[in-house]
């Protein structure tokens, strides 16, 4: 009885192996010890099904970030009316991160802070570290001018908004169509 059930579980595990693409897996474990060997690839098949669920799982995501880049139409205009809407958020994220930028010692993500740690790093001898803190801290020399250009640029995008008048284009499109499908405000 004890040879037949593991002659059962070794042929059962051979055929779960065959049906995933284990042939080699299954050639090499079928041997005189069937028993021991049939243990250790249930759980080197669970193994095998799990990477294959996530590699399925990672070629979705791709695919379907692939789909989503793409639009559905191209564009009909410069999209200045949503600009000019969102100009005050911008203004104020340029603001938050700008003043970020200039806070103290105490300022999570301030350049002051970070010359400190790249200062601290050099005395406790941290080379590497000290490099890291120094290039990051280039970079954030770099988006102060880039904000600082931003900023400028959105001054002159919301003096050209003040000119434009928005309402007038939401009446136009309100106004009754004839059957044509032009304005009967002529």
């Amino acid at each position: 009885m004890r040879k037949t059930k593991s002659t059962v579980v070794a042929l059962s595990t051979v055929a779960a192996l065959l049906a995933t693409g284990g042939a080699a897996t299954a050639v090499a474990m079928t041997g005189s010890d069937a028993s021991p060997a049939s243990a250790g690839t249930s759980q080197d098949q669970a193994q095998n099904d799990k990477d294959k669920r996530k590699k399925a799982h990672a070629k979705a995501k791709r695919h379907h970030a692939k789909a989503k880049r793409h639009a559905k139409h191209p564009p009909k205009g410069d999209g200045a009316k949503a600009l000019c809407k969102r100009a005050p958020k911008i203004d104020k994220k340029i603001d938050r991160v700008q003043r970020r930028l200039d806070g103290g010692l105490k300022t999570r993500g301030s350049i002051e802070r970070l010359e400190r740690r790249v200062e601290n790093a050099k005395k406790a001898n941290h080379g590497v570290i000290a490099d890291f803190l120094g290039e990051r801290l280039d970079d954030r020399g770099e988006l102060k001018l880039t904000l600082k250009e931003r900023e400028e640029g959105l001054k002159k995008v919301r003096a050209w908004c003040a000119t434009q008048d928005f309402e007038k284009d939401k009446d136009k499109d309100k106004g009754e169509k004839n059957s044509s499908g032009e304005s009967s405000e002529g």
